[in-house]
């Protein structure tokens, strides 16, 4: 049974941006979940791969927002970063190997894993950037 991208408005971390790029990585995760229960190989294949590039490059994009705004996490929330690169190359593969149903279950968890890294720690950067409110003059 496919599954269909459902976003969660709890994810939104209030910044624009992230939540734009949040969204589409999960849209990834769920679209190769499709394919691979829909028997669409090649697809499945181009989506894994696409979510391997497109995560490197989001990733890579927060990690400089943080060294640009100091934020204090930062070091522990690249590592983060760098342990989920590690699981979609073990899901890419995972199911290279042909093997279908554990790279579904394996891309279930890391949706699950993600969207925990959004409301945690993708939260805190989000309210460390955003803009302070100024008084009115």
């Amino acid at each position: 049974m496919p599954e269909a991208h459902t976003w969660d408005a709890k994810l939104d971390v209030g910044n624009e941006a992230m939540d734009h790029e949040h969204h589409l990585q999960v849209g990834l995760v769920s679209a190769f979940v499709d394919a691979v229960e829909q028997g669409r190989p090649a697809m499945a294949h181009r989506l894994v791969d696409q979510l391997l590039e497109y995560s490197g490059v989001h990733f890579g994009s927060e990690e400089l927002l943080m060294e640009g705004t100091a934020y204090p996490e930062r070091e522990a929330h690249a590592r983060e970063h760098a342990e989920f690169l590690g699981h979609i190359r073990e899901l890419q593969r995972t199911y290279d190997a042909g093997d279908r149903e554990a790279a579904v279950e394996a891309a279930v968890d890391l949706r699950a894993a993600l969207g925990a890294h959004m409301n945690d720690a993708d939260r805190r950067l989000a309210l460390h950037v955003a803009p302070v409110a100024r008084p009115s003059a």
